[in-house]
């Protein structure tokens, strides 16, 4: 079993009896909440090279039961991969409140990571305000913005150097994650960020991942809408529709 396969399996079991509420795949964003509470937000996954894409009549999502949607993580097709990611982290918002997760929520991965002047770090995805807070503390932030596998350098050839990685949670809609396993193991730490993450520290335990910054939906209602409105990352934190969350897995 993959790892794309081990997230699907996991879910399942949440996702029994639960029903999907509406759905809205924006141009940035795509959106899923369940009819008792529980709502997943992603990146929408547009592959240029398909074309326009567009869903066959006979596919629906709005009042189905999350599971079937659930299991479309493992299709070929971009937009029913967003849906069914968004759909799973929706089913883990609702199962997290409720577990032992809570005991390894932490308020900031960067303030429990010492970093030193001699340390390098590497940036799988680009993160502006990151990058930007890290650049004075350590000596090089190596950065991959597109295609790990089409840059001048391997990780494997830098990794002996990297105290930490950090990696975008969009990996987990292109389904590319599980190949850098190989890649960043051995490196002490590495945080997956972004909306995408899962809150279910289980998953990534027998990965090289260390910590899991993701985003927890404060107002489902209105996220919905600016969602449908076409509007970002930032326009969410900025009106307080999202806020972060960090959780330790190891």
């Amino acid at each position: 079993m993959n790892f794309y396969e081990k997230l699907v399996e996991t879910s399942l079991p949440l996702a029994r009896a639960k029903r999907i509420k509406r759905v809205c795949v924006g141009i940035h964003y795509t959106i899923v909440e369940l009819e008792k509470e529980g709502i997943g937000l992603v990146s929408t996954l547009w592959d240029s090279s398909q074309g326009f894409l567009e869903l066959g009549e006979e596919v629906h999502f709005w009042n189905i039961p999350a599971d079937m949607v659930i299991k479309k993580y493992l299709s070929s097709h971009p937009i029913e991969n967003s849906i069914a990611l968004a759909t799973i982290n929706a089913v883990f918002s609702l199962s997290f409140r409720e577990n032992s997760y809570q005991r390894m929520v932490i308020e900031d991965p960067f303030s429990e990571i010492e970093l030193s002047p001699s340390d390098e770090i590497l940036m799988i995805g680009y993160f502006e305000n990151l990058f930007n807070k890290l650049k004075s503390k350590v000596k090089k932030i190596w950065v991959l913005e597109k295609d790990w596998k089409t840059f001048n350098f391997k990780v494997s050839q830098i990794k002996n150097k990297l105290k930490l990685a950090i990696i975008s949670s969009y990996l987990l809609l292109t389904k590319s994650l599980e190949k850098l396993w190989k890649e960043i193991e051995g490196i002490p730490e590495v945080i997956i960020i972004g909306p995408e993450v899962p809150l279910n520290g289980e998953i990534f335990k027998n990965t090289p991942v260390t910590y899991l910054l993701s985003f927890k939906v404060k107002n489902s209602e209105e996220l919905f809408k600016r969602v449908c409105e076409s509007k970002g990352l930032n326009s969410f934190l900025k009106a307080g529709l999202i806020e972060k969350i960090s959780l330790r897995v190891k």
